[in-house]
């Protein structure tokens, strides 16, 4: 694999803050060595100057939906139909559009958390093809769709008047009971799947459900989570309610997404337990001026209690992730604005920094290999021309993002 050596940068990660004027070689997709001026320079393939800017690990967001509409000539269908409508192989090329699209706003990592074909999903299949270096894209965290029970969240993404016929690519199958959910893991596991998505309540998206209705008993996400754990994969819940976050976090599951009806008491809780937050806030804002009455209605509930879930989380210490539920309400490229919802709910720079990078990484258990700029990480790094821990929102939009290399490849440069 070719080398490439950045010169004369100022490098930034959660750990170390600011090390500046260093020079950085990658080798092997690796960071092969960091080292300062007064050494030997190596010889390497490609040599890039960055003198002035700052490199940092690549931006991770823990909550996408890429199987969504892309291009030109729109069809002008709901989100759900065009997935029920589209050929797998076709959502596959929509994915990785998508996908590239945040890539080149500065993200290296992005978690898929649903919204798969059934047997066949985009998300297994974009990876795979990225790491065969097929095509080029970021790094996709798969979790082959998700796991929804009858009359469930995602269950109900599809028009509850059709008839579920998954082995056709006809809306999601669906596993009930304890040891219908512990098949499910298996299933999802067999299909590829990096991580377990469930949907532990309803949703702002389905019709039919109303999204504080808790979606699984304890014992069935207990036994998720023992299932996906056993086979090293870790578990990821959709919740908007407190019922539902209540379970969750009784039953262990380690990333709480949206989070809604979090309180204190709970946070303490997930604090403890070393559970992680993933509050998703921009989306919900976005969908009080849906155009779907159904969807504005259950986000106007839901903006009473998701903003003092993020609250709770900040006063208890939870550690909180990045994500931000891009698929239809929000656009794929623009990942990077959920970075001033956070600020505009009291984060500060250090804090939504940490969050977009070393904090998501540890909630991938990936944190040995990426979120940080370290000698033998993974080369998933961008460049900017002003210190991230210093204003953060610089990090927003994708224009400001001059490098971006992934896996030690430079996919952008607009220095």
């Amino acid at each position: 694999m070719s080398s490439i050596l950045i010169k004369h940068v100022n490098i930034v990660d959660s750990l170390e803050g600011v090390r500046k004027n260093k020079n950085v070689l990658i080798e092997g997709g690796r960071i092969k060595a960091i080292f300062g001026n007064s050494e030997t320079l190596p010889q390497a393939d490609e040599v890039l100057d960055l003198a002035g800017k700052y490199l940092m690990p690549g931006l991770i967001d823990m909550h996408v939906h890429m199987t969504a509409e892309a291009g030109i000539d729109k069809s002008g269908m709901s989100g759900g139909l065009w997935r029920l409508c589209t050929p797998s192989p076709l959502k596959a090329m929509h994915f990785l559009h998508n996908a590239r699209k945040a890539m080149m706003s500065g993200f290296t990592t992005l978690r898929n958390c649903g919204h798969t074909t059934y047997y066949t999903p985009e998300d297994v299949a974009v990876r795979d093809a990225i790491r065969k270096e097929l095509v080029e894209g970021p790094n996709i965290v798969a979790c082959a769709g998700y796991i929804t029970m009858t009359a469930g969240h995602g269950d109900l993404s599809t028009n509850k008047n059709i008839r579920r016929l998954p082995e056709y690519n006809i809306g999601d199958r669906c596993f009930d009971g304890v040891w219908g959910c512990v098949e499910g893991v298996r299933e999802k596991v067999r299909h590829g799947a990096d991580f377990i998505k469930v949907m532990a309540s309803g949703g702002m998206g389905s019709s039919g459900d109303e999204p504080e209705w808790p979606n699984y008993t304890v014992e069935e996400l207990s036994a998720i989570v023992r299932e996906a754990h056993a086979l090293d994969k870790k578990t990821a819940a959709h919740t908007h309610s407190t019922e539902a976050s209540r379970r969750c976090i009784e039953a262990g599951i380690d990333t709480i997404e949206h989070g809604c009806g979090l309180n204190d008491e709970m946070c303490a809780r997930m604090a403890e337990n070393g559970q992680f937050l993933i509050p998703t806030m921009r989306v919900v804002n976005q969908l009080l001026e849906s155009n779907d009455r159904e969807e504005r209605e259950k986000a106007e509930k839901m903006a009473k209690i998701h903003d003092g879930a993020l609250y709770a989380a900040m006063r208890n210490g939870v550690k909180i992730g990045y994500g931000t539920d891009t698929i239809n309400a929000l656009k794929h490229g623009e990942n990077g604005l959920e970075i001033l919802s956070l600020q505009q709910y009291g984060m500060n720079s250090k804090e939504i920094f940490d969050a977009i990078t070393f904090v998501s990484a540890q909630a991938l258990g990936r944190e040995e290999k990426i979120g940080l700029v370290r000698e033998g990480m993974n080369a998933d790094l961008i460049a900017v021309d002003v210190d991230p821990l210093e204003q953060i929102e610089h990090l927003a939009y994708g224009d400001n993002i001059k490098i971006v290399i992934v896996n030690g490849k430079l996919m952008k440069n607009t220095q």
